[in-house]
């Protein structure tokens, strides 16, 4: 059987931290000021909350506020270039292209900001299959529905889930995923099979 590699996008195939992410939660924060009359501090309590509570700040406004999610999604990542703001991680196309096995791309991501992403970082053609937000009906990571659903739709048996996320592989392992863990922390949870630093060090990782 060969070998199946389930891959997050943000913070693990390129790094969001330094730029991209803060313009998107102060859009987010924008958003929840616009939504409920209130203050910016309020409104990033709410989205940090939410985004604690159910795995994105989206799935809390839409259980509590019945939010349309192409609209959110549309206002928050509306970004018009990448080019300062995303940051491939090292070597991907090399490391994506050594790689053996299929590849498949499982992100809470929407489809239009995630394909931008992916044209940018030049690997569009290392992956079989590529799930959106919106292929989860808009109930993504790390939801066991949205897990279960996952794995089905595209037939995975067997996989290693590389995320950055340890909610998002708690849920995988429950799953009897292999779990690898991209963090400098130095603890490694136990339902975390590997812990890795950077998306290179997935080559010395054996196959299953």
């Amino acid at each position: 059987m060969k070998a199946t590699w389930i891959f997050d996008l943000d913070n693990t195939l390129h790094n969001t931290s330094k730029e991209l992410f803060p313009i998107i939660n102060r859009k987010m924060n924008t958003y929840i000021q616009n939504l409920l009359a209130i203050d910016e501090l309020k409104a990033n309590a709410i989205r940090l909350n939410y985004w604690i509570k159910y795995g994105s700040t989206l799935k809390g406004l839409i259980k509590n506020y019945k939010v349309n999610p192409i609209d959110f999604l549309e206002k928050t990542h509306a970004i018009e270039s990448f080019k300062e703001l995303v940051f491939p991680a090292k070597n991907i196309t090399r490391i994506l292209a050594t790689l053996p096995g299929e590849k498949i791309l499982y992100t809470n991501a929407p489809k239009n900001y995630a394909l931008a992403i992916i044209k940018h970082c030049n690997i569009e053609n290392y992956f079989s299959h590529l799930h959106f937000i919106e292929s989860s009906r808009f109930n993504g990571k790390p939801s066991e529905e949205s897990m279960k659903s996952f794995l089905a739709k595209y037939r995975v048996k067997k996989a290693s889930f590389v995320d950055d996320e340890k909610a998002n592989l708690k849920t995988a392992k429950k799953f009897g995923i292999r779990t690898i863990w991209i963090s400098k922390s130095q603890k490694k949870p136990l339902y975390v099979d590997r812990k890795i630093i950077n998306l290179q060090e997935i080559l010395r990782i054996s196959i299953l």
